[in-house]
């Protein structure tokens, strides 16, 4: 079952990549923790095809590896022995990611939509990088802010009135 799991995963994430190299743009569900609390998992993402000398550092972008996408903010660009790379960092973890290469890189994230809002990606000031590890060290605090973060269930007036009534 695990397998079949992560088949679809690939499947969808190949397809994902060919729609962004085809069409230049792509829109993504985020998911997990790594970037709050700038991104909550369910924000719906526009990512656009941007090459590695493109990057600036704060950009956030996505790339993929082992078949996995990770969407985490630049930190800065480096030369290795095989080229240029990118070091990221989810805005909540605390240690950089292993460099980037040019041929993991997909693309920047360039504006995200929350609730019904659109809105370009806010910078990684040090209040909300410290928040992130504050999230990131306490899973009491990161459940309770996920929770507050949920989308709303809009509810019949039907349902308001029912729940409301105590015996």
């Amino acid at each position: 079952m695990c397998e079949d799991h992560q088949a679809r995963d690939q499947s969808r994430n190949n397809l994902a990549v060919e729609v962004l190299k085809k069409t230049g743009a792509l829109r993504l569900s985020a998911f997990g923790y790594s970037m709050l609390p700038t991104l909550y998992p369910g924000d719906i993402l526009t990512i656009r095809r941007e090459g590695l000398p493109a990057i600036q550092a704060g950009d956030v972008v996505l790339y993929m590896r082992h078949g996995r996408f990770f969407i985490h903010r630049n930190l800065h660009s480096l030369e290795t022995g095989s080229g240029a790379a990118l070091v990221t960092r989810g805005d909540s973890m605390p240690h950089a990611d292993q460099p980037v290469t040019a041929s993991e890189l997909l693309g920047k994230v360039v504006n995200i939509e929350r609730g019904g809002d659109s809105k370009p990606v806010p910078s990684c000031t040090l209040l909300r990088r410290g928040f992130g590890l504050l999230l990131a060290y306490s899973g009491r605090l990161r459940t309770l802010v996920l929770r507050w973060h949920q989308p709303q269930v809009a509810t019949t007036p039907h349902e308001l009135i029912s729940g409301e009534v105590s015996r």
